[in-house]
């Protein structure tokens, strides 16, 4: 092709004639511009292919991510309903505590602490920092994935927000110091239990025994009831998310 471009070019020189040459020039130029322009326009598709094989790959990794999620929130929520009979038992015994070893089994039973919401970020901080989130041409999954792990991040401040206060109510509060102090006696091999003070325990008007029951039962309210709310709420989020992405990738397919 070029040498037969050459050789037009040539015997447009020989003939010495302007007019034709001008227009050969004018017809060369047109046509490496537009071998340029295909040039360009295959190097994007190349790329946007490219993209798309890289989105895909995340949405895979993410969805992989979200079914962990699923499996690992769906045995812990297992686990902590069991905690919460327990928990319930706690509080009963507390309130028909008959001597001070039945308030020891009172502090074994409650002795488990909530304090976080484990959702697997892996793909998604990926999907941040490289900029593809901002990629994904199905606008409202892209949506739907951003509110799935922000709403996580609000979980999971407000269960840190809840073991503040719960710490708070449980070091600070000095009515509970008496409590606090009859564990370290009970723990202590060496004191004399006849000797350790349990009037407050049969007491509901006791200060300590208020503070212990109040105490007792945010434990149960904040540890369990909101705990199977955030649970179950999160589960059923990454479900349809699953059902989302899964939808997208079988249309890009």
């Amino acid at each position: 092709m070029i040498k037969l471009f050459r050789k037009i070019r040539q015997n447009v020189i020989k003939e010495n004639k302007a007019s034709k040459y001008m227009l050969y020039a004018i017809g060369e130029i047109i046509l490496v511009v537009i071998g340029i322009l295909i040039a360009l326009q295959i190097n994007n598709w190349n790329e946007e292919n490219n993209q798309s094989k890289k989105e895909l790959a995340l949405l895979v990794n993410l969805k992989k991510d979200l079914n962990t999620d699923i499996e690992s929130l769906s045995r812990e929520d297992s686990i902590f309903s069991k905690i919460g009979d327990i928990t319930k038992n706690g509080i009963n015994l507390f309130i028909n505590a008959k001597n001070i070893e039945d308030i020891y089994s009172v502090s074994k039973l409650i002795s488990v602490e909530w304090d976080d919401l484990k959702i697997n970020r892996n793909t998604y901080n990926e999907m941040i920092s490289s900029g593809n989130m901002y990629n994904i041409k199905n606008e409202m999954l892209q949506k739907h994935i951003i509110d799935y792990y922000l709403n996580a991040e609000a979980d999971k401040y407000y269960i840190r927000q809840v073991v503040q206060e719960q710490s708070h109510l449980y070091v600070k509060t000095p009515e509970m110091n008496a409590y606090k102090f009859l564990i370290s006696q009970l723990k202590n091999p060496l004191v004399d239990l006849n000797s350790i003070d349990t009037t407050w325990i049969n007491n509901p008007k006791s200060p300590t025994y208020l503070a212990v029951i109040t105490y007792l039962n945010r434990h149960q309210e904040y540890n369990i009831d909101y705990r199977s709310d955030v649970y179950n709420r999160n589960i059923i989020a990454a479900q349809k998310l699953v059902a989302k992405i899964n939808d997208e990738l079988e249309n890009r397919n």
